[in-house]
């Protein structure tokens, strides 16, 4: 269990949440679920509780959640429920479409993971403190360690901590998110790593991207991304 101190008391708190697709249809497939992890996942940033482990099958969710005592559990149920999928739709309409074909665009779906891993990253207002890195399920998987110390010796090092809810610190919050293009490349001619040494099918794309914030500040507005086959699924292999 997950113990956390508030002002003056220390809690742990605890929830197993299930739901299940409407009429239990079998539609949570590989890409769907990647889709609503990463949703999910923002929610609970939003809301401010944890994810301790989450997992799916192919007609329901469930996930174990750490929460505060000021949480109400069936407000964070209903929005689990019902705001991860509208606001999905509502961002990226396009993806709505795509998840109902058997072959999703990857084109799309490396334009989606791209956005979302920059509104995570770069958005510092919803962090608890420096350890509290975001996009991390965005980035490839043997490089996630890396990513995670590079963050924290750099944007993330001015996050102080705001586990007692009193930060009265500014910091940036994502507004909108811009991609300016997107290329399809072979992931060897940009990475040196041995992890694609041998790979020669374009299978990766070179996604340039800008953003805005809710209030102006000396922040980063632009990148150029690489965004890999990572198993069964799109990730974040480089950002410049």
């Amino acid at each position: 269990m997950v113990v956390s101190k508030g002002r003056g008391y220390v809690y742990g708190i605890e929830y197993h949440i299930v739901f299940c697709t409407k009429y239990r249809k079998k539609i949570l497939t590989d890409s769907v679920k990647d889709s609503l992890f990463q949703i999910i996942i923002l929610l609970s940033q939003e809301m401010d509780f944890k994810i301790i482990e989450i997992n799916t099958d192919l007609d329901h969710i469930h996930l174990l959640i750490s929460c505060k005592p000021q949480h109400y559990i069936p407000t964070i149920v209903k929005r689990l429920k019902g705001t991860s999928a509208r606001l999905l739709f509502k961002l990226y309409p396009e993806l709505k479409k795509e998840l109902s074909k058997k072959d999703i665009d990857n084109e799309k779906y490396a334009s989606l993971v791209s956005k979302l891993f920059i509104i995570d990253f770069y958005t510092l207002s919803n962090k608890s403190n420096i350890n509290d890195v975001g996009s991390v399920q965005f980035v490839y998987s043997s490089f996630r360690t890396d990513f995670v110390d590079l963050a924290r010796a750099g944007i993330y090092k001015q996050v102080k901590s705001n586990l007692d809810n009193d930060r009265s610190q500014d910091l940036p919050e994502v507004k909108s998110v811009t991609i300016d293009s997107i290329e399809e490349i072979v992931p060897s001619t940009e990475l040196k790593s041995d992890d694609f040494k041998n790979v020669t099918e374009a299978n990766a794309y070179q996604v340039k991207v800008s953003w805005t914030y809710t209030k102006k500040n000396n922040f980063q507005t632009s990148a150029t991304m690489l965004i890999v086959k990572d198993g069964d699924k799109l990730s974040v292999a480089k950002l410049d």
